[in-house]
């Protein structure tokens, strides 16, 4: 039985990841699974190791937060053994992703990293996405880590400004 409880939470994340279709923060998913009393923290995140080291989620980091989505093995084992989840379930899921829509929209739509270059500057890259479509990215070399982390910071709070900024003088004829 406590097998069948882990292969459920697992199910419950691909499911989630199929619906969504966009890279999702793992906070996302840990609400959902414990603030619904199916599991807690660690059995979550254990369930998520078992996704990743059995390549049906993909997890991609950034300086502060990792997203996750869904591979091709893993939407292909969700149409194997999708059918486990009940109505109930994922009814309850869809109505948490409706619930939380404009917070999931927000979360993933603007990603922000940073690198050290061989120069010795870092390199800030911010992206602003709709779903998988990348709609604007900016990458800017500055001197210090100090730097890069403000414009990562900052890119939330700006992305639309810019983005709307470059597209007016941009376009301009």
């Amino acid at each position: 039985m406590p097998n069948e409880s882990f292969n459920l939470y697992k199910l419950i994340v691909l499911y989630i990841l199929n619906k969504v279709k966009t890279p999702l923060p793992q906070r996302i998913i840990f609400d959902f699974v414990t603030s619904r009393g199916y599991t807690n923290y660690f059995t979550i995140l254990s369930a998520f190791g078992d996704l990743l080291q059995a390549e049906l989620i993909l997890e991609s980091t950034t300086y502060h937060i990792s997203y996750y989505s869904l591979t091709r093995a893993g939407r292909e084992t969700l149409e194997s053994f999708g059918s486990s989840l009940s109505f109930e379930i994922r009814h309850e899921i869809d109505d948490y992703l409706k619930e939380k829509k404009y917070e999931i929209i927000e979360e993933s739509s603007l990603v922000s990293d940073y690198h050290r270059t061989k120069d010795g500057t870092y390199l800030a890259a911010c992206t602003l996405r709709e779903g998988n479509h990348v709609l604007f990215h900016l990458e800017l070399d500055v001197a210090t880590e100090e730097d890069a982390v403000h414009v990562c910071e900052n890119w939330r709070e700006q992305s639309e400004t810019l983005y709307q900024q470059a597209m007016v003088h941009l376009l301009r004829s």
